[in-house]
């Protein structure tokens, strides 16, 4: 089993795509549940396709559950917070979204996350499965804050504080949690990333991607990418 690929011209036509995408899983399964619960990542990327979801009038907004893959442990608003671009570029354009952000804010994280879980699990089951999850890849390899020599890369909890990582801590769903999903979308653009691209395709086990099944698993990209090897 491999991933499924789509290779577009650009930057913004990925984007494109990837809500086109997301828009017609959400209705699909809003029409069959009542409701859709996903999770966004963070970066460039994400930015621009949440940008373009957002202009999709054929979504039931009010039937959707909106979580994050990862987020950095900042202040409110921080510019380096993935929740800043979420409500700039999605939930201020579309407030119907019922959207749960990572409580990076609390005072006692731990417990923060467990209530955070428990929302989770009250939308989506127990164990949790997500209808979709949206996914980058690093060009060092990683996707969401899944990174190389980090323990949550082994955990078998959902939701994992990571150790330093570019400067910050991060809260991360972790591969097991992911794996369940019903859908992944990496959405991958930018010349910088056609290195962990081709890793990616050759299944290389030394980045943190290849943790993510390739069964129900979509790539949408800009560049161009070699076969991908079975799982």
């Amino acid at each position: 089993m491999t991933i499924d690929v789509i290779t577009t011209p650009d930057a913004e036509a990925a984007a494109r795509a990837a809500a086109e995408f997301v828009a017609h899983r959400a209705t699909e399964t809003i029409e069959q549940t009542g409701r859709f619960v996903w999770a966004v990542s963070g970066g460039s990327t994400p930015a621009r396709f949440l940008g373009a979801l957002a202009e999709h009038d054929d979504i039931d907004w009010s039937a959707i559950h909106l979580f994050q893959v990862d987020e950095r442990i900042a202040p409110a608003q921080a510019t380096e917070r993935n929740d800043t671009m979420i409500r700039e570029r999605l939930v201020s354009r579309r407030p119907e979204v019922d959207y749960h952000p990572m409580p990076v804010e609390a005072d006692d994280l731990s417990a923060a996350l467990v209530t955070h879980h428990a929302t989770m699990a009250q939308l989506a089951g127990s164990p949790v499965v997500l209808d979709l999850v949206q996914l980058g890849l690093g060009d060092d390899g990683h996707t969401a804050s899944l990174v190389d020599g980090d323990p949550a890369l082994r955990s078998s909890d959902d939701l994992m504080v990571t150790g330093l990582y570019r400067g910050t801590r991060r809260v991360t769903m972790t591969a097991p949690l992911l794996n369940r999903a019903d859908q992944r979308v990496f959405l991958v653009t930018g010349a910088d990333k056609d290195q962990a691209l081709d890793r990616l395709a050759r299944r290389d086990a030394q980045i943190p991607a290849t943790l993510i099944t390739t069964a129900s698993t979509t790539l949408i990209t800009d560049r161009p990418v070699a076969a991908f090897s079975p799982d």
